[in-house]
């Protein structure tokens, strides 16, 4: 199975750009293969929304304007886990989650962060309290939303309901939120026995340099290969029957061109 990671500059939006940008790195991830692709944390609206817009709506999800992503999801048959802002239907709490499109461009799963610090880019979030994983076809992903990686207890929980592998849509710049953030990827990675591929972002905004953020894939508590610097798109194969990585570099697509 060929996995993409969407390691782009998204955290200062607007919507409107950030639609167009997933949408183009995901026809171009599908384009290569990818059967998978993963984007950054609140990759929908950028992570620093918030703190750009005080007063920016929240609305339930998926939204109107997410229909050309699922259309793409059912057209090049993507499995998408797709950062965004949410607003629950019932309850009007608002969350940070990772909405997972199927292939059949419908919502097949989400999750709502658990560990968020709710204050400055997350000031808006309402703790999520679930761990469930969600089935993608013949694979069963466990999502963890950046901080809830720290955590290696979710990362067992995950794999005592059945997830075979670890998603993590992230904005975890180095050197901060308890120390460097692939040590928790190693921990999680470590106890659980599972891969865990994280999909970081780039760029700046608000006070976090998000500029040398890695996205990485890490397998029996090693990091296999990492990345961190422009805007790209990161390739790489994983066998679902050894639970294996085939390389241990990304292969490198930049929009516009590759590396």
């Amino acid at each position: 199975m060929r996995i993409a990671l969407l390691h782009l500059d998204l955290g200062n939006g607007p919507l409107g750009k950030n639609l167009l940008l997933l949408e183009q790195a995901a026809s171009t991830a599908a384009a290569h293969g990818a059967q998978w692709v993963v984007t950054p944390e609140t990759a929908l609206q950028g992570y620093f929304f918030y703190q750009n817009d005080p007063q920016a709506s929240i609305p339930v999800q998926p939204q109107a304007e997410l229909v050309s992503l699922q259309q793409l999801a059912l057209q090049k048959k993507l499995v998408l886990f797709l950062g965004c802002a949410e607003k629950d239907e019932v309850s009007g709490e608002l969350f940070n989650s990772c909405l997972v499109v199927g292939v059949d461009g419908k919502i097949c799963g989400r999750h709502r962060k658990i560990h968020s610090h709710g204050k400055g880019a997350e000031g808006w979030t309402t703790r999520g309290s679930e761990l469930q994983p969600v089935p993608c076809g013949e694979v069963t992903a466990g999502v963890l939303i950046c901080a809830d990686s720290y955590f290696e207890k979710n990362a067992l929980q995950l794999k005592k309901e059945g997830a075979q592998m670890l998603v993590v849509p992230a904005a975890w710049p180095p050197g901060h939120c308890g120390g460097p953030p692939e040590e928790a990827w190693k921990r999680c990675s470590r106890e659980s026995g599972l891969p865990v591929c994280v999909c970081n972002q780039t760029g700046q905004g608000g006070n976090l340099d998000l500029s040398q953020a890695q996205s990485a894939v890490v397998t029996d508590g090693e990091v296999r290969m990492a990345y961190a610097g422009k805007p790209a798109i990161l390739l790489f194969d994983w066998e679902e029957a050894s639970g294996k990585v085939g390389k241990d570099s990304f292969q490198i697509h930049y929009l516009g061109g590759a590396q």
